[in-house]
């Protein structure tokens, strides 16, 4: 049923992309009502706001809670087709982590030597709206600002290749920790991870950039752990370990890569 369902967004945000691109409408425009586009994509609300989630993480929309989804950009990404059609063969949410864990930290630290000052204001941007959705406790919307925070890493770093290995990470997280309720405590975790993911960003330091997004995706892994019984890969495995062995070690484990 699940993958039954990311086919049905995958077709949607085919249409959807082609409606972007055939529309008269400029980049930066505010795209039809939630309501309209179903009626003209043939697609349940829900079915649509996957695509639409599927589509921002590519940067082609972005949107914007209580205001609409705006186009940021008319160009499909080389690999949306590819993505879309080897939807068989998606990986695992296990196979998803372990990338997010071996490349998302790189990114970080490159985000904190070459991140401007408009780049840094973003980032608190996505940090506001991220508290906003977890004080709301809106999951579907904190998924959604999740990964408006790491896109806009990987734009601060400049890098096209960065900014692409990030959609396509992106492109399959249908499923994450931020689908299901967290207890206080928990987000309250994950939102200090990533405040201090910021302070590393403003501050250029990229040591505390790639261990604070380290952290934050094994406290993700070891969520899905206790709570959905995912099992992990040996790499994460082996991290957790060595967080349970050193609590107050900021050094990286013997897996690390740069």
């Amino acid at each position: 049923m699940k993958q039954h369902t990311a086919n049905k967004e995958q077709e949607v945000s085919r249409k959807l992309m082609q409606l972007i691109q055939d529309d008269a409408r400029k980049v930066g425009a505010r795209l039809p009502s939630e309501r309209e586009l179903a009626g003209m994509l043939d697609a349940s609300r829900n079915t649509l706001r996957g695509a639409m989630r599927l589509l921002q993480a590519h940067g082609v929309v972005d949107i914007r809670p209580g205001s609409g989804n705006y186009i940021l950009s008319k160009e499909t990404p080389s690999f949306l087709p590819s993505l879309i059609s080897e939807g068989k063969s998606r990986p695992s949410l296990a196979e998803v982590m372990e990338t997010r864990y071996l490349v998302e930290p790189v990114i970080a630290a490159q985000a904190a030597r070459t991140a401007t000052g408009e780049d840094v204001d973003r980032l608190e941007g996505c940090l506001t709206q991220l508290s906003r959705a977890s004080i709301d406790n809106q999951y579907d919307q904190l998924m959604v600002e999740d990964v408006n925070f790491h896109r806009q890493l990987a734009q601060s770093t400049g890098n096209p290749l960065m900014i692409a290995i990030h959609r396509q990470i992106a492109a399959h997280r249908e499923e994450s920790i931020f689908g299901h309720p967290l207890n206080a405590g928990e987000k309250a975790s994950l939102f200090a991870d990533l405040v201090g993911v910021f302070n590393a960003v403003q501050n250029r330091n990229q040591a505390q950039a790639h261990l604070g997004i380290q952290h934050y995706i094994l406290r993700q892994c070891r969520l899905l752990i206790a709570q959905k019984g995912v099992e992990m890969s040996p790499t994460v495995v082996e991290a957790l370990q060595h967080l349970d062995r050193s609590p107050k070690d900021d050094g990286p484990p013997d897996n690390f890569i740069v």
